[in-house]
């Protein structure tokens, strides 16, 4: 199965569905969708709040969401009293993907916000992106670190982060997840962790999201 995107903060995506994959998507995003004959899709409406924080969340396994959706066909509700608790269901299980590991403050500047909301912030260099944002580094680290009580390289590496483990969870390799937010490898990408958590690169190499996320419920 192949879906097509395009929506605000993200370039044109192409995605292919493996089968038992999941492609949340958010409100007002532009999508097209060609299955294969015989595919069975599901599209199932989700609360207004729950909503994924990127635009779109390419969920490549998860058991949970797939006994979800097996016992929606199957029960097949005909009112929206039976469908409450089974959107409140799906809500619950997406809603574990968007939380992020390393907290980052809510940006209140415009101009901040502008920067934070560019997905080629997290790829490009500072004197780049200031440059995108017609501005000098110096004062984009400055209104960045008023803004948000965090270097602009604490800001990045945190929302580099957090995006990372949200695609592993949802099914990414770690050297894939690792490149698409900046990182050249997972090597990179592990480093990074073990600096803000403090575990090992033995306490790392297995489930490295289930560590991370272990890490901070301590």
């Amino acid at each position: 199965m192949d879906a097509r995107l395009r929506g605000h903060g993200f370039e044109a995506t192409h995605l292919s569905l493996s089968a038992g994959a999941s492609l949340w998507l958010g409100a007002g995003i532009d999508h097209s969708v060609t299955a294969q004959s015989g595919s069975i899709m599901l599209g199932p409406r989700l609360s207004p709040q729950t909503e994924p924080p990127e635009g779109f969340l390419h969920i490549r396994h998860s058991p949970a969401l797939r006994e979800t959706a097996l016992l929606i066909l199957a029960s097949s509700p005909n009112c929206e009293a039976e469908r409450v608790p089974l959107r409140h269901a799906l809500d619950a299980e997406l809603s574990a993907f968007a939380v992020d590991d390393f907290p980052i403050p809510e940006s209140q500047h415009r101009a901040v916000r502008a920067i934070v909301d560019d997905p080629l912030t997290l790829l490009l260099p500072l004197s780049a992106v200031a440059a995108r944002h017609s501005m000098s580094t110096r004062h984009v680290e400055r209104i960045v670190k008023d803004d948000l009580g965090l270097s602009f390289v604490q800001w990045r590496t945190r929302k580099r982060l957090n995006l990372a483990l949200r695609r592993i969870r949802a099914g990414s390799s770690v050297a894939s997840a690792a490149r698409t937010v900046g990182y050249r490898g997972s090597d990179g990408l592990i480093r990074a962790i073990g600096r803000l958590t403090q575990l090992t690169r033995q306490e790392l190499s297995g489930d490295l999201a289930g560590a991370v996320r272990a890490s901070r419920r301590r």
